[in-house]
């Protein structure tokens, strides 16, 4: 694979979904007491933890297998960034609802996980920004049929 091909807005998304798959697996929440302590990553964090991280990781993927020519994804009239941005964003925003629903004990892994959505989101924007698309609107979810 010739990363070389990569731009920095795709650079950036792509170390922003590899610190997504780090941050899968630090401390989310946990406590320390006397000696005794745990922690719980992503995983266990409940459904917006995971699947945040998920599909910020699937935005970074898409992103940099259409850099490298090996796929070009698709999704009815959405291009392949606009529709990582859309995955990241979403992926945000999970992980922004998983850290208000439950404020307490937060350790980082929390917001690795935060600056590495936002990171794949930023690099989406820029990539897409690049290839001079404009932002998805309503009318690109509609199929050429729904007339």
């Amino acid at each position: 694979m010739d990363f070389s091909k990569l731009s920095q807005n795709q650079k950036i998304a792509m170390g922003g979904g590899v610190l997504a798959i780090i941050s899968l697996f630090l401390p989310w929440y946990g406590f320390s007491f006397g000696g005794i302590g745990a922690n719980i990553g992503a995983f266990d964090s409940g459904f917006f933890a995971w699947a945040g991280m998920l599909l910020a990781i699937a935005g970074a993927v898409i992103l940099v297998l259409k850099a490298l020519d090996v796929s070009n994804v698709r999704v009815g009239n959405l291009e392949a960034e606009q529709f990582a941005l859309i995955l990241a964003a979403v992926g945000v925003v999970f992980v922004l609802l998983r850290w208000i629903t439950e404020t307490s004990l937060v350790k980082y892994g929390l917001f690795v996980g935060l600056v590495s959505a936002a990171a794949v989101a930023y690099g989406a924007f820029g990539t897409m920004k690049d290839e001079g698309l404009e932002m998805p609107s309503a009318d690109d979810f509609k199929s050429s049929d729904d007339s």
